[in-house]
């Protein structure tokens, strides 16, 4: 063949077609697909270790909070069957497998976790975007009107379903592809099953391809996959403007999975629509046609075949033959499915190894600090007690999107002003000589200037006993902080044990105290500690550090 760069010529063209015909190109074609076979084997053989060493040690770590944050499930799920598409992909070049089984597997579970993974870049746009409006809609909270325990509830009760509508386009996502494929792939099926049975045969699909006749019939069958491929590049392409826009608090967080994933998919689809477009079943059954009669030329006048077509190369001057590199890439890439084979590793790599990497590298990391002060739970309950460092923990948690903790934490911090302000009003009170005077306080008035700005106010002889009872004039801002982040359908709803969410809903119902939800606290406390707090250490340990020597937060 000439240069990769420049166009085969018909001779080359049907060295590459029909390689038999000419017995020192049949030689070299042999050799070569043995080697690419051992390639194959070997690639293959690493890539089933990797995975399935990955996919493990993944669940093995579903538990901690970076596997979490990207949704565990929908993660696992993605990354399984990218690998089983990898895998019979691999296979396929070392053993002839079923034509009706890689089929489906091209077709169907290809677009299948595409749409898992389009789901996955949707989802974090959507709960980015959530978790800002849980931050406005509870900054811009209503005035509250007194009411009871079982009374009316607030109006941005919405907002729960809304996160219920991105599951559900989550979902839409997902199941409307598979199963438009699936179905149009049956049809499909159904119509050419004779060609491509469940039955293990010695003619590849790849071959097949190289066919006139037997290649346009192929190609409609394994072309459902190109035209989904088609459908999501450009649903991905689109994405990109939304990924784009969403913070991400680390450099090789879900952000640059979802982009650099999205990039790879929509290169790899366009060159492999390029390599097919050039090496198409039109060029392929023009030349067959030609060189038909110029066979029965041959071997009538005993003439070697690569004489009679370098005799009648003006008889191929009709068809425009592709560059020597496209037909390199298809011969060895069996018409650019294997080039697919990269996406499921790429998105392995991501979606799984990625991942694991960074849980191992935070806990290294934490090792390696766990004997300094800013390592310690103390000193995060002093970070969670300065201002400026809240506001960077909010940011943080939008990103990571678990705002609704610092929300938490922030609103619990208010009803403990709350309580601090009754006690001061009831001395006052008590002094004055008539306690009911208590209800004259414009205690609506003091929490909505509590809400505005957090800040930490000096609480001196603040008596805070837990088992206090609630008073009358505090309970609708407890019943609001329950409905707000306790109730499993608040807008801020946090992610405690079911046991605490029962023991403070008994304990509403029947004698609240001031101090029913410190058990939440502490388990919320505890979230923000093992994940947001190693991120706002990360980014500022060395000023954390200064801070600490100079006594600022001490």
């Amino acid at each position: 063949m000439g240069g990769l760069f420049e166009r085969v010529t018909p001779l080359e063209f049907d060295q590459f077609l029909n390689p038999s015909d000419y017995e020192d190109i049949n030689a070299k074609h042999i050799k070569n697909q043995k080697i690419m076979k051992n390639v194959y084997l070997v690639i293959f053989i690493i890539y089933l270790i990797i995975g399935i060493i990955s996919l493990a040690i993944f669940v093995k770590l579903k538990n901690w909070y970076i596997i979490k944050q990207r949704n565990f499930k929908l993660t696992f799920i993605n990354g399984l069957f990218a690998f089983i598409s990898g895998l019979v992909t691999l296979l396929v070049q070392i053993y002839t497998l079923p034509c009706g089984f890689t089929l489906y597997v091209s077709d169907v579970i290809n677009p299948f976790y595409n749409a898992i993974f389009l789901s996955r870049s949707l989802r974090i746009v959507l709960l980015y975007k959530f978790n800002i409006f849980k931050v406005t809609a509870l900054n811009k909270k209503r005035k509250m009107k007194e009411t009871t325990f079982m009374g009316s509830q607030e109006p941005n009760y919405y907002l729960p379903k809304i996160y219920k509508k991105v599951d559900r386009i989550i979902a839409a996502v997902i199941v409307a592809p598979t199963i438009i494929a699936l179905i149009i792939t049956v049809l499909t099926h159904r119509q050419y099953f004779d060609l491509c049975t469940f039955e293990f045969v010695q003619t590849t699909p790849a071959e097949q391809l190289k066919d006139p006749e037997m290649g346009k019939k192929m190609a409609r069958l394994y072309g459902i996959a190109q035209i989904f491929g088609i459908v999501m590049a450009v649903a991905m392409i689109i994405m990109v403007f939304f990924v784009s826009r969403v913070k991400d608090s680390s450099k090789y967080g879900a952000k640059f999975e979802c982009l650099s994933t999205i990039f790879l998919i929509v290169a790899i689809t366009l060159i492999n629509l390029l390599i097919n477009q050039q090496v198409s079943n039109e060029v392929t059954a023009n030349h067959s046609r030609i060189r038909g009669p110029l066979k029965g030329m041959s071997q009538a006048t005993r003439v070697p075949l690569e004489n009679v077509i370098l005799s009648n190369q003006d008889k191929f001057s009709s068809i425009t033959y592709p560059f020597g590199i496209f037909v390199s890439i298809y011969d060895y890439t069996k018409g650019g499915r294997v080039l697919f084979c990269i996406i499921s590793m790429y998105m392995i790599f991501a979606s799984i190894i990625l991942p694991i990497m960074k849980c191992y590298n935070s806990k290294k990391e934490k090792n390696k600090y766990f004997h300094e002060p800013t390592s310690s739970i103390q000193y995060f309950y002093k970070v969670l007690n300065s201002p400026p460092l809240i506001e960077e923990l909010r940011n943080i948690a939008i990103k990571e999107f678990s705002v609704e903790n610092v929300l938490f934490w922030e609103n619990y911090q208010v009803l403990q002003k709350m309580i601090y302000r009754y006690q001061i009003e009831f001395k006052r009170a008590e002094r004055i000589g008539n306690p009911k005077l208590i209800s004259q306080y414009d205690f609506e008035g003091y929490y909505q200037q509590q809400l505005q700005t957090f800040s930490v106010s000096s609480m001196d002889d603040y008596s805070y006993d837990p088992n206090m009872p609630v008073p009358r004039e505090i309970m609708p801002y407890y019943i609001s902080f329950y409905q707000t982040f306790i109730d499993s359908m608040g807008p801020a709803s946090v992610n405690i044990s079911g046991a605490t969410v029962k023991h403070i809903y008994s304990e509403m119902c029947t004698y609240p105290t001031i101090g029913m939800f410190d058990i939440a606290k502490n388990e919320i406390v505890e979230m923000m500690y093992s994940s947001i707090f190693p991120i706002l250490l990360r980014q500022n340990r060395k000023q954390l550090h200064n801070a600490t020597i100079n006594g600022i937060y001490n």
